[in-house]
């Protein structure tokens, strides 16, 4: 009885209090964001996810329109005609203070190659490293607190000038984002989210797929190394990432159940307070069914 009580304790502090204490502490960074709340009220945007159908997406018939990307979208050829772009850096595992990792080159190559026009929204926890490295300088920086879990339990915050839970995707914190900046319809592309389709493990001669319209150099290297020596790597580079050392199938059913959830649970929200918002996957052959989808052909002909 005595554990039951302390993890039920331990879990509303987590999940509720412990969000409410972040939003205090981060309250003047946080009220930044009230800046772009509704700024592109009743516009349309598009999300484009790192799913390698955006390789088959002509870019430059979306350079008039407001664009959501993640991560390494940088990496695509056609990025740079892209021109009302927020750029979303969600995973605090960007931010870190050992140059000699990925994440550190990726973000400062991110830097100082940024158009000045971009709008980027960062893990709250980066900000002192920005600040203090003078990083995207010229640019317009927003920051998001995130703790806790979406559960349907409890009530699920959306709003970027509170603490938000753990989306656990990328994507979906940018779908909360377009929430809050007041698009109507929200598009995504190069979402499939297949994840569950594809290989896992570290083992030696294993061919390492992602689901990226990019390769990843970091990954691929260490198909060539022993598994021992593979293993140790990727922890040691990817440390930031709580669990990721352990590739099992097992446990990537258990993250991407938790993912689709916390879509399903997201929209439920939007579709309850915002029933004028349109949210539309069109995506070829996704596996992501929370959301209506719309044939790409389609999508191409309202452009």
């Amino acid at each position: 009885m005595f554990n039951f009580i302390k993890n039920k304790i331990g879990y509303i502090y987590r999940n509720i209090l412990y969000p409410r204490i972040l939003t205090r502490r981060y309250r003047a960074i946080l009220n930044k964001n009230l800046e772009v709340k509704n700024i592109y009220s009743g516009k349309r945007c598009f999300i484009f996810g790192s799913g390698p159908s955006i390789k088959d997406v002509d870019l430059n018939k979306f350079k008039d329109e407001h664009i959501f990307v993640v991560n390494e979208f940088d990496r695509h050829p056609q990025f740079k005609n892209l021109q009302h772009i927020c750029y979303v850096l969600a995973d605090a595992c960007y931010f870190v203070d050992n140059k000699d990792t990925y994440f550190w080159e990726r973000l400062k190559h991110k830097s100082d190659t940024a158009n000045p026009d971009t709008t980027y929204f960062f893990h709250i926890k980066g900000k002192s490293l920005v600040d203090r490295e003078r990083l995207f300088s010229k640019n317009k920086i927003y920051y998001l607190s995130s703790h806790g879990i979406i559960s349907d339990h409890f009530d699920l915050n959306i709003d970027i000038d509170k603490t938000i839970p753990w989306p656990k995707n990328s994507i979906l914190s940018c779908l909360m984002i377009a929430v809050y900046l007041g698009f109507k319809e929200i598009y995504l592309l190069g979402c499939e989210h297949n994840f569950l389709t594809l290989n896992v493990g570290i083992e030696q001669g294993q061919k390492k797929t992602l689901n990226h319209f990019f390769v990843n150099e970091e990954l691929e290297r260490m198909t060539n190394m022993s598994e021992k020596e593979a293993r140790e790597k990727l922890i040691a580079r990817f440390h930031h990432w709580e669990g990721h050392e352990n590739f099992t199938y097992e446990s990537k059913i258990a993250q991407i159940l938790r993912l689709f959830k916390n879509y399903r649970l997201f929209y439920r929200k939007v579709r309850r307070l915002y029933p004028e918002i349109k949210i539309f996957n069109a995506t070829p052959g996704s596996y992501l069914d929370v959301f209506p989808t719309i044939p790409y052909e389609e999508l191409i002909k309202k452009l």
